[in-house]
Parts: structure tokens; sequence; C-alpha cells
């Protein structure tokens, strides 16, 4: 039985979750890296945003991160092995190279954040100017000089300019606070109590005003953190819209409020966070790969949607895995039995998976290897007209009967000749961990002898064939009599039909 042959190819349980925990272990490699990118990104993309003078430095940031990324994607990519140390090899590869490139690209964004910083610095620097002018011209018009000097002095106090009373009071050369000052000028002896007695002991107003800075500064780091987490887009739309309805009117109760949300929104947000990352790369991955997916619009309103989205694209990862481990474990088997030149192909919508062809040279005929996305493997006899050196790898390809003859009695002894073969292929499978179970034996037949052709092959040859029988219809009419189209269709009866439309006779003949 040495026709077509098909069988359904099962990895063992335990290789499969060594290529899923190897899987795991990129993708987490290159989320995290791709977190460190986007977070110094929107860092400084943040810092910019405003500035005028930051725009070319954060155009050329955001080039550096596309490029990271896509570098990250091309040079991080995980394709198992037949061999599981070279697969936890390629695994250390990937996780290395891609902490490499998100430390390359903090270094070379170091540059731009200094220039969007001095930018920042530079615009800030003219915009109090400005303020400071616009003060000084508003002063003068209210009043006189004195107000502008007033005025200026303000501006200057808000900036921190102005020296304070103690400083002021050792500017003037003095060293004793204003009550000893005041004993001394007046002869008298103050009061000055042991240690351990009221010195070191805060008054209660000291004690009220310390209390309402803690207080203040309290409601302050609650509001930062809020607004954090408004503005990050992995908070769940939940817990946002939440803390905009809270944070409305802030203040000592709704800072209380919200120090108990916060230790439950924020985790989700970093959750969620973890998830994108996870989810950005899954989709990169199969993107890079060709694989097609259902693209994702919007925002999740949990973190159960997130998980959901995930675990599809990491389906979709293990299924290229796992067909990428058949495609190397029967690429090997091939070869160890003289099949040493491997194909990949593309046929028709009606086959579709992963096609390979595999041939010896100076050999017309060779096999065609059919793996399906369910697992279910196909091998059958296939000739090679031109040889298997012939064939593009990616060539679009088709299987057209053999001419006959001596070419169909070849290929009918290969037919043969596989059969014990096919039996030593499956045994080479096993010692990979992959089960080939027979499904469907078809016994040698003139039927099954078929050969591989390009389609742009099979296209140029009807092409030419057609143009030889327009042109031996031509010479068979004669000269002058009629003329032919390169469609096959008589010129001469087109301009008839054109001139019967024209007249309304067409729509009669059309009923």
């Amino acid at each position: 039985m040495s026709g077509p042959k098909t069988s359904q190819l099962e990895i063992e349980r335990m290789i499969r979750a060594q290529l899923e925990a190897l899987r795991s272990d990129v993708d987490h490699s290159r989320a995290r890296a791709r977190r460190r990118i986007a977070a110094l990104l929107n860092e400084l993309l943040n810092e910019a945003e405003g500035c005028a003078e930051a725009e070319e430095a954060a155009a050329s940031l955001r080039q550096l991160a596309e490029a990271a990324l896509a570098q990250l994607t091309a040079e991080c990519a995980f394709t198992p092995a037949t061999a599981m140390a070279e697969s936890v090899a390629r695994t250390e590869r990937c996780s290395s190279r891609a902490v490499a490139i998100a430390d390359a690209f903090e270094r070379e964004a170091h540059p731009l954040a200094e220039r969007i910083q001095r930018a920042r610095a530079q615009a800030a620097a003219a915009s109090e100017a400005r303020d400071f002018t616009a003060v000084l011209a508003k002063a003068a018009k209210e009043s006189a000089t004195a107000a502008a000097v007033e005025a200026a002095r303000s501006f200057m106090a808000d900036e921190h300019c102005l020296p304070s009373e103690s400083s002021a009071v050792e500017a003037q050369g003095g060293s004793r606070s204003a009550p000893m000052e005041k004993a001394a000028a007046e002869g008298t002896a103050m009061q000055v109590e042991p240690v351990g007695g009221n010195l070191g002991r805060p008054s209660p107003a000291a004690v009220d005003e310390s209390g309402t800075l803690i207080a203040r500064n309290h409601v302050q780091e609650v509001a930062r953190r809020a607004l954090a987490l408004i503005a990050s887009p992995c908070t769940l739309p939940a817990d946002r819209a939440l803390l905009l309805e809270t944070t409305r009117e802030l203040g000592p109760q709704a800072a209380a409020q919200l120090a108990l949300l916060l230790p439950t929104m924020e985790p989700n947000a970093a959750a969620m966070a973890d998830l994108i990352a996870l989810i950005e790369d899954a989709e990169a991955d199969l993107r890079a790969q060709s694989v097609p997916f259902a693209e994702a619009f919007g925002t999740f309103a949990t973190l159960e949607e997130a998980v959901g989205r995930l675990e599809t694209l990491r389906a979709l990862q293990l299924q290229v895995d796992r067909n990428a481990y058949l495609k190397a474990c029967i690429d090997t088997v091939m070869a160890r039995h003289g099949y040493t030149i491997a194909r990949s192909v593309t046929m028709g919508r009606d086959l579709m998976g992963t096609h390979r062809l595999f041939g010896r040279e100076d050999a017309t005929e060779g096999l065609h290897a059919f793996v399906s996305d369910a697992g279910d493997l196909m091998l059958q006899v296939a000739g090679l007209p031109g040889g298997i050196e012939a064939v593009e790898d990616g060539e679009v390809v088709t299987m057209e009967a053999a001419p006959g003859g001596a070419r169909t009695e070849r290929l009918l002894a290969d037919q043969h000749d596989f059969c014990a073969v096919y039996d030593e292929i499956a045994e080479d499978l096993a010692a990979f961990g992959i089960t080939n179970t027979v499904r469907y034996k078809a016994a040698p037949d003139t039927a099954f002898c078929r050969e591989m052709r390009a389609v742009a092959d099979v296209e140029a040859r009807a092409g030419m064939a057609e143009r030889d029988g327009i042109r031996a219809s031509n010479e068979s009419r004669g000269p002058g009599l009629t003329e032919v189209s390169p469609y096959g269709e008589d010129a001469a009866a087109r301009r008839e039909a054109r001139k019967r439309r024209r007249s309304g006779n067409a729509t009669r003949e059309m009923r």
C-alpha cells in the first residue's frame, strides 16, 4: 500500500509542555523589554508635550522606539528545534537579546531626553520672563513705580528669591533670637529651663500646624496616585469612572475614600499593563509570521476580557510552534532517507496548511508532504519535472496528471518503493516524540501518478498554446477575411455586435 498516506501526528504531552514553557519565557522576556521601552517613551513624550522646542527630539524618540520594537519582534522570534537542548538555548538567546535591545534603546534615548529637558527648561525660563514682564507692565498701568516694585518683589517671592526672616537677621550680623536681644537691651535675664523640660516639647500651635501639614501632604499624595491612575491607559474603565467621581471635590473625606480604593485599583492597573504588553507582543509576533488573527479594537473592560484575548493569541502561537516543531522533525527525518533538499510551497485554497516538497539532486521524483493545522500528515510520491532545485522556496504550485508512458511507469514504481520507506519514517518520527497514527493508505495506482508544476509555468504554457491556436486559426481563414482577437474572439463579429447595440437590435436579441 504505497499510494498517498494520511495520518494524524501527535506530539508527546511532555514535549508539548516543555515547548509551551519555553514559549512563555520568551513572550514574558519580550513583554518586559516592550514595557521598558514604552515606559521611557511615554515619560519623555509627556515631558515634551506642549513644548514646541522639544517636538523634533520627541519625533526622533518615537522613531527610535518604533525601530527598537521592530527589532524586538524580528530578532527575538522563537522557533522550536528538534532537540530540546537547542530549543532551551534559543530561548535564552531570545531573552538575552530582548534585554540588550531595551538597554540599547535607553542608552540611545538618553541624548534625546537631555534635549527635551533642555528645551523644556528654556521654554520655562522664557515663559517666566514673559510673565515677569507682563506683571511689571500691568503694575505700571495701574499705578506708579512703587506698585511695579511691589509686583516685582511679589513675583520674586513666589519664585523663592527673597530671603527668609531668619536669614535676614543673620545678614544684619545678628546671632541671637529676638527675645534674647530684647532681654539684653532691657538688662533682664531670661529663665532657661534645663534639658528635659519644656525646651524639647513643641507648642500646641506647632503640633496643630505639623498635623495640618501632614494631612495636606497625605491628601496631595493620594491625589497624585489617583490622577496617575486616571491618566493611565491600563486603568480599568470602572475604576477610572469611580476615580473621576471621587476626585471631583478632593478633600479629607474623598482622600480617605481613595486611600481605601487605591490599593485595589493600582494592582489592577499593573496587571492590565502586563497583559497589554503580552498581547501587543503576541500580535506583533503573529503579524511577523503572516498568521491571520482577529483584530481587537478599543480597550478591555475587565482583566478577564484581556486574559481571554491573550489566551486566543497564545493558542495561535502554540499552534505555530507545534507546526514548526513538526516541520523541523520531518525535514530531519527526510534528510536521513536521502531527501536532502526541501522546499516550502503554496497550493490552492482547498489545501491550506504547510506544504513541503522533498527531493534529491538530479532526481525528477520526490515526496510531497502536507501538514494541516489540525496535525494531519499526508505523504505522497510526486513528480518534479525540472528537479527539486528548479522549485523556488515559497513558489505557488499545482498538481497535474503525469503525461503517461515511461513517466507514469516511473512514478508508479516509486510508489511501490515508498512503502518500506514510510514505515521507517514513522519510526524516526517516534524518536522525536511524535506519534504517527495512520488513518488512510492507498494502493499504488496510475491515478496517483501526478507531477508538481509551478503555476506560473502552467499559465505560460496555456497562454502560448492559446496564441498558437489563434495564429493557426488566422492562417486557415486566409488573409483579409477575418481577424481574431488575442482573446480568441472574432474581431469583426465584435464590431458588428457594437453596431447592433447602437441600432437597438441588441436589446431585442437578448430577449
